[in-house]
């Protein structure tokens, strides 16, 4: 559904369900579109948003940041080119916006110092490793730089429609020289994590276990959960770092039905990554919009659930914008852009 809101004379044209953040951001979002970039609105299931495009033909999203095009290109026409998301042409594109505050810190120059000072960093980074990935990083990560006779990925979930991605993966060296990477989910506007999609599916026979049995038995009988069935291995991988998991034996339902699920997976991608030695180690962050607090309860809940042999740590856009400041070499005007945009 969608509405008009109006404020200080301004007639904005958004959904109808947004939360408080969303609709500041949104509106944000939509004054610098007609500043910037158009007025013209564009149009999604015959509903009119100021916040989209209008449909047209573009090379990148209008959202991205300009000088980065060149670039672009080099990584769209090679190995590790990203799917561009439905969504890319909203202006609270929350792939786009990864790209806006990762890509030009990984292109510059002093890029291991900024990254080594973002809090929540793998505590063991000690530079960028440029022979991995592109250049050392990747968006929308599953790993396709392993050399793998199974195009479904390492969690066995991998379709041209679906499926685990991490938002971007950085490939680093630790202090040894061995190589490790950083898996990092990126959320923008959003106030949950993805949720279980296997327990939606109409063809889920087991949607009352999900809600009645536990951790326990799925672990026992790893077919009581929809993923097990249709070919995914979360469930195997699971099992292999059981201890990693604590606090839920015997807590009713499945733990991963609601946002958690989306940390969860990001996990297991990890742990294979891992027990396939294909990286030394593997890390998991979570970076958010600094006024964005919607996405801390799932967050909390998950770190609950987690052994400390394991850990999420999570960290803001404007962290990340503030070590570039600070350490970058020419990411002045970069940064001043991006601040404008996001509203930080």
């Amino acid at each position: 559904m969608h509405m008009e809101y109006k404020e200080n004379g301004k007639t904005y044209l958004m959904s109808s369900n947004l939360n408080r953040f969303q609709e500041k951001l949104y509106k944000h979002l939509i004054d610098w579109k007609r500043e910037h970039l158009t007025k013209e609105p564009g149009s999604f299931k015959g509903h009119i948003y100021d916040y989209l495009f209008p449909k047209r033909t573009y090379e990148f999203s209008p959202v991205l940041y300009t000088p980065l095009q060149s670039e672009l290109r080099d990584l769209q026409s090679g190995p590790f080119k990203y799917k561009e998301h439905i969504m890319s042409k909203h202006m609270a594109s929350s792939q786009c916006a990864c790209i806006n505050l990762f890509m030009p810190i990984l292109l510059d120059d002093n890029a291991s110092d900024i990254l080594k000072h973002i809090p929540g960093r793998p505590v063991d980074f000690h530079m960028i490793d440029r022979t991995r990935l592109h250049r050392g990083f990747c968006f929308e990560y599953w790993g396709q730089d392993i050399d793998s006779k199974d195009k479904r990925g390492f969690l066995l979930d991998h379709t041209e429609a679906a499926g685990t991605d991490s938002d971007l993966a950085i490939a680093y060296l630790n202090e040894n020289g061995e190589s490790c990477i950083w898996l990092i989910e990126h959320k923008l506007a959003e106030q949950e994590f993805t949720c279980c999609g296997g327990y939606g599916s109409e063809h889920n026979e087991h949607k009352e276990f999900c809600k009645c049995g536990n951790f326990d038995s799925i672990i026992d009988d790893n077919h009581l959960c929809r993923y097990t069935i249709v070919g995914y291995n979360y469930w195997e991988i699971t099992s292999r770092h059981q201890s990693a998991y604590r606090c839920i034996e015997g807590a009713e339902g499945c733990p991963f039905l609601n946002g958690r699920n989306q940390l969860w997976r990001n996990h297991l991608l990890a742990f294979q990554l891992m027990d396939s030695q294909s990286y030394k180690a593997a890390h998991f962050s979570v970076v958010h919009h600094r006024d964005n607090h919607y996405l801390d309860a799932s967050m909390n809940q998950y770190r609950e659930m987690i052994s400390s042999d394991i850990s999420l740590t999570s960290f803001t856009n404007d962290n990340v914008v503030c070590a570039a400041e600070k350490y970058g070499c020419n990411l002045t005007e970069w940064a001043q852009w991006y601040r404008g945009l996001y509203m930080i």
